[in-house]
């Protein structure tokens, strides 16, 4: 017996005929054999032949692209969710170091209108930069107030 693409074939019991083998035919002179009888198909491709409703074709052929695009979907949806928790990430540290900044200027001006307020400050002002000086301990002022 010898092996073909359908299975078993039969031994031959006639020899083969041809014309010998000349460059000019692609078989190299051997007929093929005739097909007497069709073979019955094997069990594992009998569900071809069955006629299948659309939705069902339609599965039994797109099955694969459907889940590689579903896979895809979930895979573009996770890489935006990703993307946009690592934005919103940079962006509040960013607002927070910018929150910090402000409150530490907010200090520094709270210091210096402590500073401003205070009496030695305003004396050392008026005395060095506005010229003005102290007045004599002994001298009185009066001041009169009209209602």
């Amino acid at each position: 017996m010898s092996l073909t693409v359908g299975g078993f074939a039969p031994p031959r019991t006639v020899p083969l005929r041809g014309k010998g083998g000349t460059r000019q035919r692609g078989d190299n002179g051997v007929s093929p054999l005739p097909r007497t009888r069709s073979r019955p198909r094997p069990a594992a491709l009998e569900w071809q032949d069955v006629r299948l409703p659309v939705l069902g074709r339609l599965w039994a052929t797109a099955w694969l692209p459907s889940v590689l695009v579903a896979g895809c979907l979930v895979a573009l949806m996770y890489l935006l969710q990703t993307s946009g928790v690592a934005t919103t990430g940079y962006d509040i540290q960013r607002l927070q170091t910018e929150r910090d900044d402000w409150q530490l200027r907010n200090e520094q001006l709270r210091l210096e209108l402590a500073k401003r307020r205070s009496l030695t400050w305003i004396e050392a002002e008026a005395t060095t930069r506005l010229g003005m000086v102290r007045p004599d301990p002994t001298a009185l002022t009066y001041l009169k107030v009209t209602r």
